[in-house]
């Protein structure tokens, strides 16, 4: 068609040309695969030496530096939040189990706590922010963003920060607003993490933020110690060269991060006040109500969040609850006590908990255990009961000396001559558990030397030859005393089934020798 521009033939006498790949960037790309597998320390001290001038080509210099750069900040940007919140590195909860504290210790400042007051101030430090945040960005990109953050820039920052969110903390009628903000953004990151049902934070809570920010240059770089010395040098030497108060919170953040009664109460013999004793008492509530949840848990199907005890056994919770109640005493709190109600009142829920609950269900499942179902799992479950409950006979606090029905007693023994007459292979094994439970229920099974079932069953597992576990090797101990007591009582006629037993046992090695 004439006028029309003919675009196959324009197409054909024009080819496409291949596009040759910049030779910077493919040599880019090799270094980047090359630097991936390496770790931070690696990355960073390969820096140095690109820095230090070790690359011929000076283009690649700077190249091959902000490349390292790049892989080392990552694809963090939130700079002013974390010079903001490094304020409260030394003295910051990480964990999440006090979180769950249905009344927390004082001095709990967590991760999510302290993002949360971030988000909550940043609207009236939005210019401030909005600076640090285009300074700190400017120097990451040339150099690594731990270096700026640990610069003396980023140390001015900071005391920018701090000091004028203390100016805002003060304003009047500022406090409301701001609890809501923060509470608001306090949910949002507490879903994040997986958390429910923990208490809001309070005005006491901003009251505690405000003494932080104000004793905040006090910790500064703090290392946190392990060792209780360390714990009680460090604390002293805040409280001589700092401030008795601002020592005392450090002190509180570090006894909430350990959880360790020993530790508070040696913090409390060197500098004893009220905070600590507040902060006892709040350790005892939660120990034990980390207990209760976890047998609630254990025996009633009522989930425990799994933060909460962190996988923490119930001994080792159990352990940890008797701990804090026996170092109370040490902080003053006595019984009958301005601060005993809140203590009583939760070790009272886990006795209650307990008797009322726990043993029952227990014991439904003792009472309903029969020949085809294990007895093993049961014998722990009983053994903490016992424990427990003469852990509390030991302190003065009331418990039923034998929480388990004498039917109990009847049919484990019943069971246990009932597995012995169905003749299984595993009935050693079997009635070796029910011995160990029915001792631990406060009914030990009575062993006798005419039980000619059982006296054939020790018989076969000593003549298999195999190995004996600690429970088979007790039960067959026990056999094996009966049988040789009778022997010694009956000198002049004995059944062929202890005498055979009795040569058995010879044999392995058990028993006395034959006079």
């Amino acid at each position: 068609m004439a006028g029309r521009p003919n675009r196959s033939a324009s197409l054909q006498t024009a080819p496409l040309r291949a596009v040759e790949p910049d030779p910077a960037a493919v040599s880019l790309d090799k270094v980047k695969a090359i630097l991936a597998p390496l770790d931070r320390a690696q990355k960073s001290k390969l820096f140095e030496l690109v820095q230090a001038g070790h690359l011929e080509d000076d283009q690649m210099t700077v190249e091959v530096g902000r490349l390292i750069v790049a892989m080392l900040n990552g694809p963090r940007t939130e700079h002013a939040r974390r010079i903001w919140t490094g304020w409260f590195d030394p003295v910051m909860l990480r964990t999440d189990q006090l979180m769950l504290a249905e009344s927390r210790p004082p001095g709990c400042m967590h991760v999510v706590d302290a993002s949360a007051w971030w988000f909550a101030l940043l609207p009236h430090l939005r210019e401030l922010a909005g600076r640090v945040q285009s300074d700190i960005a400017a120097l990451a990109s040339e150099h690594p963003l731990d270096r700026v953050l640990a610069s003396p820039a980023a140390a001015d920052w900071a005391e920018e920060l701090r000091v004028r969110s203390l100016e805002v903390l003060r304003q009047r009628g500022v406090a409301g607003p701001l609890l809501a903000t923060a509470n608001s953004e306090r949910l949002t990151l507490l879903r994040k993490r997986g958390l429910a049902g923990v208490a809001p934070l309070s005005m006491g809570d901003l009251a505690m933020l405000d003494t932080m920010l104000d004793h905040a240059p006090l910790w500064k770089g703090a290392v946190r110690p392990r060792e209780t010395i360390g714990i009680l040098h460090a604390v002293s030497e805040m409280a001589e060269h700092g401030s008795a108060d601002g020592a005392m919170h450090y002190a509180l953040a570090l006894i909430n991060g350990s959880r360790d009664p020993d530790q508070a109460l040696a913090l409390h013999g060197m500098s004893p006040g009220p905070a600590l004793v507040e902060a006892a008492v709040g350790h005892v509530q939660f120990a034990w109500q980390c207990l209760r949840q976890k047998l609630e848990d254990l025996h009633l199907g009522r989930p425990a969040p799994p933060q909460l005890t962190a996988g923490e056994t119930v001994d080792r919770l159990q352990e940890r609850a008797f701990r804090w109640y026996d170092t109370l005493q040490g902080f003053g709190v006595e019984r009958g006590g301005r601060n005993w109600a809140a203590v009583s009142a939760a070790v009272g829920r886990v006795t209650g908990l307990v008797e009322g609950e726990v043993v029952p269900v227990l014991s439904h499942r003792l009472l309903t255990l029969n020949a085809s179902t294990s007895a093993r799992p049961l014998i722990d479950p009983v053994r903490f009961i016992n424990g427990f409950n003469h852990r509390l006979r030991r302190r003065g606090i009331a418990a039923s000396t034998n929480p388990w029905l004498t039917a109990i007693g009847e049919h484990l023994a019943a069971l246990f001559r009932q597995i012995g007459a169905y003749g299984r292979e595993d009935a050693l094994s079997a009635m070796a558990d029910l011995c160990e439970l029915a001792e631990e229920a406060g009914y030990p099974i009575e062993v006798t030397a005419i039980d000619k079932t059982l006296l054939g069953i020790a018989e076969r597992a000593l003549r298999d030859g195999r190995e004996l576990n600690a429970g088979e090797s007790r039960l067959i101990e026990r056999v094996v005393t009966v049988a040789t007591e009778e022997r010694r009582r009956c000198r002049w006629w004995v059944s062929g089934e202890l005498v055979s037993l009795l040569d058995a046992a010879q044999q392995r090695g058990i028993g006395p020798t034959p006079q």
